[in-house]
């Protein structure tokens, strides 16, 4: 109890000692910030917490020579503190509870610029496209969905180590390449983590059931071997013409989720299921567009913006979403495309709204050897239907009082079946460096649903956050 007491009393009172926290000295800039985030369940306000995380982040730049060549590094460290107060997390605790291996280190990287040329070294993440909130063009790094999408996507991102090399043979374009040796696999929560995927808990039922019945699992992760011609490489290139911007993109490498195929055997007369869980190779086509609207008209202030990608060989889990069991992966070319527009209106009211489809290049895979309903694709966070077009609509409301230092906020994402996520929160600025955010995530849905999944773990946050 005492560390839980030592982590929060550091949160809460180390801000008052830090008047000496912006340091700058010569060409060395620091900066961090602290950090604590709450969570509790909205049906069961009475002690049902599922985060107390405290966060420590670091970063530090040098200028080396003339903003020609400056190092970047930041660092991150936290501690989730709910899973030494709720018993009911334990099972998840040693994955959850702090970070894990090396992933303190956030970034890490040397930047290089001479006239046209930009080279960034080390490690980064890097952000693609125009979508607000969704994965289309944002496809160079993995992601850590441990909290599903709720973090800020600078969190979400798993940065990679990669050389990013840029080319402006002009004014308003660039050429950007990107070699990328590393890879990670994105993360997902895990079992008794509050936002674990239904997919693993079904799979891990299966498990149980069959293991009791005296059948053995055989399950083994294959990623790809570090070897060139297993490596991401990207390409994109951007440029203005008038007041339109848009970008052409390419990217090659394996696929950063794992997916599983199952087979079955008898061996030493025990029945087995063998479950190799590979990374497969795909390509993602696509480029994206932004355009404001400054002319007098009855378009004058709108700012449009859109994203679209056409992927080749996704693997896309196939199967029987009724019985929750997936019978192997194919390799579907699927497309995914957004517009977006954005509106100030009353002065310092922002609107914007999104609409985007996801396409899956069959809505059925007519197998000779299955019946149909067995190969019906399935979403991989849940094994339930995948519907063969996916409509999904955001729209996000915003503004600010008191000079700016009151912002509510509310972000409504939803698609065509009924099932999303509602989150209005509210930032009070208590002082230039010191903010406190209150909020609510609210999920609705089909089980079988992505958002509607979490029905169950809709809650109530506080973060309270103080920057140096």
């Amino acid at each position: 109890m005492l560390k839980y007491m030592l982590c929060t009393l550091l949160v809460l009172l180390l801000p008052c000692s830090m008047a000496f926290a912006d340091i700058s000295a010569g060409n060395l800039t620091v900066a961090g910030y602290l950090k604590n985030e709450t969570s509790l369940r909205i049906e069961s306000l009475n002690g049902d917490l599922t985060k107390f995380k405290n966060i420590l982040e670091l970063s530090g730049e040098y200028d080396i020579k003339d903003d020609q060549l400056v190092f970047f590094t930041k660092a991150k460290y936290w501690y989730d503190a709910a899973y030494g107060f709720r018993d009911k997390l334990d099972i998840a605790g040693h994955y959850e509870e702090h970070i894990q291996r090396t992933d303190w280190l956030r970034d890490c990287y040397l930047d290089y610029t001479n006239g046209p040329w930009f080279l960034r070294l080390g490690k980064q993440q890097v952000a693609w496209g125009q979508a607000d909130g969704i994965t289309i063009l944002d496809r160079v790094n993995p992601v850590d969905l441990r909290e599903f999408w709720l973090p800020d996507f600078v969190d979400i991102r798993i940065p990679l180590w990669m050389a990013n090399i840029n080319y402006s043979p002009k004014l308003n374009s660039s050429l950007q390449l990107l070699f990328v040796p590393d890879f990670q696999q994105s993360e997902a929560a895990y079992l008794g983590a509050p936002f674990v995927f239904r997919s693993w808990t079904e799979f891990n039922n299966f498990q149980k059931t069959m293991e009791g019945i005296g059948r053995a699992f055989d399950i083994t992760l294959r990623p790809p071997p570090r070897q060139l011609h297993n490596s991401t490489w990207g390409l994109q290139w951007s440029d203005r013409v008038g007041d339109l911007n848009y970008t052409l993109n390419f990217l090659y490498g394996p696929y950063y989720n794992a997916r599983n195929n199952i087979y079955t055997s008898t061996i030493n007369g025990v029945y087995t299921y063998t479950v190799p869980r590979a990374f497969k190779v795909w390509r993602v086509y696509g480029g994206s567009f932004n355009k404001s609207f400054t002319e007098p008209g009855p378009m004058q202030g709108v700012t449009l913006r859109g994203d679209f990608a056409y992927y080749n060989d996704e693997p896309t889990y196939v199967g029987d979403p009724v019985a929750g069991s997936t019978k192997g992966i194919k390799r579907w070319d699927n497309k995914f495309w957004l517009i977006g527009a954005d509106k100030t209106v009353f002065t310092n009211w922002v609107i914007s709204a999104q609409f985007a489809q996801y396409i899956l290049e069959h809505s059925r895979d007519k197998a000779a050897d299955r019946p149909v309903q067995q190969q019906y694709p399935m979403n991989a966070y849940t094994y339930g239907p995948l519907d063969p077009v996916d409509n999904i609509f955001t729209l996000k409301i915003s503004t600010d009082f008191m000079n700016q230092r009151l912002k509510p906020e509310v972000l409504w994402s939803f698609t065509d079946d009924n099932q999303g996520k509602v989150s209005p929160k509210v930032t009070y600025e208590i002082k230039d460096n010191l903010w406190l955010t209150l909020g609510i995530h609210y999920f609705y849905g089909n089980p079988w649903d992505s958002n509607g999944q979490f029905r169950d773990e809709s809650q109530f946050y506080t973060n309270l956050k103080y920057t140096f």
